[in-house]
């Protein structure tokens, strides 16, 4: 697969990539069909934020369609179209039981700084049941 990885401050390069595979459980891949840049990753690219290290498939928002769940994953299914959000959260640690998921401790904002993120062609996202959301029928990604 196609994606745009951090090569080091103010280096970029769309490299040919294996796609991602279930981790864990609760693990779902999904295809994007749509990401944005925004200014966090614009951040990284300057070499603004440590804890993401050259090599890493930037992005951290999109949508897309489920297409691999783990057995643990109850809520989606393959096919199913979702929201991909900035921040991971396993919604059981202290901090997301105090609905401040950025702080999760097995979560947060990962997706482009510690793992692979959104800006390639298929994503793996971890706690999939508390990380992505449903996008209703009839609901246009461009609107």
């Amino acid at each position: 697969m196609k994606a745009l990885v951090y090569q080091g401050p103010g280096l970029k390069a769309l490299e040919e990539r294996p796609e991602p595979e279930l981790a864990t459980p609760t693990d779902a891949v999904v295809k994007i069909v749509k990401t944005t840049i925004c200014g966090t990753d614009l951040h990284i690219l300057k070499g603004d934020v440590r804890t993401c290290s050259p090599g890493r498939v930037l992005g951290h928002e999109g949508v897309g369609t489920v297409e691999k769940i783990g057995p643990g994953v109850t809520s989606f299914h393959q096919g199913d179209r979702v929201l991909i959000s900035c921040i991971s959260s396993c919604g059981k640690c202290e901090y997301c039981r105090k609905r401040m998921y950025s702080h999760c401790t097995t979560g947060g904002w990962i997706l482009g700084n510690e793992i692979d993120g959104t800006q390639a062609e298929y994503v793996r996202i971890p706690h999939a049941d508390t990380s992505l959301h449903h996008i209703p029928e009839g609901v246009d990604e461009d609107g």
